[in-house]
This record gives C-alpha cells, structure tokens and sequence, in this order.
C-alpha cells in the first residue's frame, strides 16, 4: 500500500496537464501512487495523461468517456473510490506543486497522528503571471504557527472559515471511505465548500505546513473569475446540503450559526457583483437560505455582530419576502464597498477569487 495517493482531476486542459503531471511525477515523496481522473475531455488532455501514464507506471489513468454533470465532484469521488494509499491528496491538474509539497504535507501528518494536513498556497494570474495572496491569508496567518489544531468543537470552528479547496490538503484514507465522506455531486460548481464541512467536522485534527507549496492557476481561458451568472448562483445549493448533513450528524445546533455566517459571506461578495437580470434569482436562493434557520437565530445580536448589518439586512429582506428592500440593500452594499487592493506575493491581500469551470 502506497503511503499517498494524490488524485489529479482534468477536464479540457491539454495546455497545462503535462505540466501539473510533471510536478505530481517529480515529487520528492516517492512513495505515492497517481490517479489522474479526466472528465471526458474533447482536447488532446486525455493523450497527454496517457502519454505520462506509459513513461510513468506510478500513474493510473481513469478516463470517463463524457463529461458528466458532477464535473470535478465525480472526477474526485472517482479518485478516492481507486485510492489505495494511506492518505489521499488531490491536484487540480492546471495548478503547479512544489517538489516537496507532498511530503511536507505526510511527514506533518503522521507526526501528529492527524486526519488532515494542510499548506498555504498562491493564486498565479494565468494572463500576467502574478501572484497573489490567497483571500484567508489572515486567518492562516493565525492557525499556521500551531502546528496542529485539535478538532474540538473550538476548533472546528475556527477551521471551518479557512477557504474550501483540497488541493492545499491531504486527508486520510480511512476517514473518507469509512465515513463515506465524499464531494456532493450535482449541477452546481464549488462542490469542495460541502466537503470541508464534511471533513473538517469529522477529523480528530488538522496539522499545518507553513509554507505556500502551490500555485493555483487563474483567469485562464475557460474560467470566470470577475462576473456572477446563473452557476454561480448555484452556490447557494450548498446550503441546504451541508444543513441536512449537521441535522443527519447530530451537529446542528452546534454550527447553525457557523453555516449562516459562511452563506451571508458568499452573499456579501456575490451581491456587489450581482447584475439587475439575476436579482430575482439571488432572492430566491437567499430566501430558501434563510428558510432553513429560526428567526431567533436570523435576529439575534451575535449573527448580526457576526454578518455585519448590511448583510443582516439582506437576510431580512429575503425572509420577508421585500424584493425591492433587498435591491435596496444591495444597491447600498455596492455603494459601500471597499476597492480592492492589488497584491503581488510578497506585500498585499487580494481580494476573494472565485472562478467557474465554464461547461
């Protein structure tokens, strides 16, 4: 059994595939094994991994004949179910990996007996090759120098706002298959928000690397990055699957609150960029957000000190049905908010990078 698998998911980026597969193949942890999943790509991607995969015998090739609607949840779900190693890593197979990231990664791991491990990492502009910090930068900046966090409930909490993606991360085997952790599939995008609940809530503790180990490819051809439309909205779906999984997991009354904050963080960001065309829709999402809490809840002094009142005001309006005060508020936050600040790796903080795989 191999001490690593890392699972690598591609769709239609024939452009950057070898390069990823030459970082994952040049790690400087031998012991691993690969398992490049594409999701039914029409470019040459597919040629490409089977090309590493005859120079290489560490890699396993998975290639779905269609692209399926789950995208990168079913590409990494495919990943976990042929992983055979001791933990299981994943790489977006357009980002770049340092040669030792995997191994910092296992040796923090097992040093700590932890069920996860995880780097810090920088977005790489794709059209002006600069860098940029990641949005969570400050609240790593906290955690980091721990070492390892114990997850208690104190310290679930204080993980579960770190940003989603799992890329930066290892988990271990035993903790997904037994527990049947796994990425929601469905016709939305941001399926790795549901799986860091899922995991962060069920692991005994995280150990930190404090190290920037990736770059995580932006803005390139394919992706959206600066506009909301209607996958985008989407989102807000996760919502309801990571309510029902705290109320299935008897951890509801625990980290309700946690979860309202992480939806009116998403709504804060998504609604200053939100065109007049896609308000109603927005509304709708929103509405069916805070359907899922008690007005106790929506009202109380700390979710206010905790969403900041524009937003608190947004989730009002939604909750009683006021369309028009909830463009109102929209129209306000806009106004109000604050122009973000150009970073490069060293000195800023960028603002928050969502991106789309456009289908």
């Amino acid at each position: 059994m191999p001490r690593l698998s890392v699972v690598v998911t591609s769709y239609n980026i024939e452009a950057f595939i070898g390069e990823c597969l030459a970082d994952i193949c040049g790690q400087t942890l031998d012991d691993i094994e690969i398992i490049v999943v594409d999701d039914g790509s029409s470019d040459g991607t597919a040629g490409k991994i089977a090309e590493f995969a005859s120079c290489d015998d560490r890699i396993v090739p998975v290639l779905l004949e269609e692209n399926t609607i789950g995208g990168v949840a079913t590409a990494a779900n495919a990943g976990i179910e042929q992983a055979r190693g001791a933990y299981i890593g994943f790489a977006d197979g357009d980002d770049r990996y340092e040669p030792e990231m995997f191994a910092k990664l296992l040796a923090a791991a097992e040093a700590h007996d932890a069920d996860l491990a995880m780097c810090s990492y920088l977005n790489w502009d794709a059209v002006t090759g600069q860098t940029a910090m990641p949005p969570d930068e400050e609240r790593w900046n906290e955690l980091a120098p721990l070492s390892v966090l114990e997850l208690d409930a104190t310290g679930r909490h204080r993980l579960l706002p770190l940003n989603a993606v799992p890329w930066r991360k290892i988990y271990r085997a035993s903790l997904l298959k037994e527990q049947g952790l796994r990425f929601p599939v469905g016709d939305f995008f941001f399926e790795d928000n549901p799986f860091h609940w899922f995991n962060t809530l069920s692991a005994n503790r995280v150990a930190f690397v404090d190290e920037r180990l990736c770059r995580h490819r932006v803005n390139r051809i394919g992706q959206t990055t600066a506009t909301v439309d209607s996958k985008l909205l989407k989102m807000f779906r996760h919502h309801g699957i990571i309510k029902r999984w705290l109320e299935e997991n008897g951890q509801d009354a625990e980290f309700s609150g946690d979860l309202l904050s992480w939806a009116s963080r998403q709504l804060s960001w998504i609604g200053r960029k939100c065109p007049p065309e896609l308000r109603q829709e927005l509304f709708e999402a929103i509405q069916a957000v805070v359907a899922l809490h008690a007005e106790a809840e929506l009202d109380s002094p700390q979710t206010r000190a905790a969403i900041g009142k524009r937003t608190a005001n947004l989730l009002q309006a939604a909750r009683k049905g006021d369309f028009d005060a909830f463009c109102r508020d929209l129209d306000r936050a806009a106004a109000r908010a604050p122009r973000r600040r150009s970073a490069d790796a060293s000195t800023g903080i960028m603002g928050r990078m969502r991106r789309i795989l456009a289908r």
